[in-house]
């Protein structure tokens, strides 16, 4: 295999501890009146574009494989791909929402399920990879 199939999976993985500290950090402090919330707000958006480049990346990857002949078929492996990263973006837009002074915003008490539910899909498209690999 070419030096850069292992870029994808260590980039996925790097996403998934980092999307971990984001949406912990969301579900342990959201309750907290005085929650930077500017901080939450970069660190969403900054999982979201890692989630952007990931798929981007493992396209780039399947792309170069498949000229060789040596493509990898992944069952939904794209659309769930295409999924986390809708899921990352909406988490990063809830934090958008307009709240009153001393008040948690609505629209925000969604963020640790969105957040929560693209780091399964990651999970999920993991699990889906290793099972290809073992040849399951």
């Amino acid at each position: 295999m070419p030096w850069y199939t292992w870029v994808h999976p260590v980039l996925a993985v790097l996403t998934m501890g980092y999307g971990l500290t984001v949406g912990q950090t969301s579900l342990s402090r959201l309750g907290e009146w005085d929650f930077p919330l500017r901080r939450l707000r970069w660190r969403t958006f900054f999982f979201f574009l890692l989630c952007i480049v990931n798929l981007l990346i493992g396209l780039f990857v399947n792309a170069q494989l498949r000229a060789q002949g040596r493509g990898i078929e992944l069952t939904a492996h794209l659309l769930i791909s295409i999924a986390t990263c809708v899921l990352a973006l909406l988490a990063a837009l809830v934090t958008f929402s307009p709240g009153r002074p001393g008040e948690i915003p609505p629209l925000l008490r969604w963020h640790p399920v969105l957040s929560v539910a693209s780091l399964g899909l990651i999970l999920t498209n993991g699990l889906l990879a290793l099972l290809k690999i073992l040849k399951v």
